[in-house]
């Protein structure tokens, strides 16, 4: 899996670097389950893993880091 963001909230699917879940990006930000960070889009599977990231963003952005639910 990657911690790479979602470009586009259209393409589909986006990865939770919290969690590795797959996220429909337009569901995420409906739910307000998005975050912006170093102009790079981020979104969340829920509220727990985007809170976790705003906590934190480079422990999850960290190469090393394994998503795991």
């Amino acid at each position: 899996m990657t911690n790479a963001p979602d470009p586009d909230p259209g393409s589909g699917t986006a990865v939770d670097p919290v969690c590795g879940m797959l996220v429909d990006p337009s569901v995420a930000l409906a739910r307000n389950l998005h975050v912006r960070h170093d102009n790079r889009d981020f979104y969340f599977c829920a509220r727990g893993c985007k809170l976790d990231f705003e906590e934190d963003p480079g422990h999850y952005l960290d190469p090393g880091y394994k998503p795991s639910m």
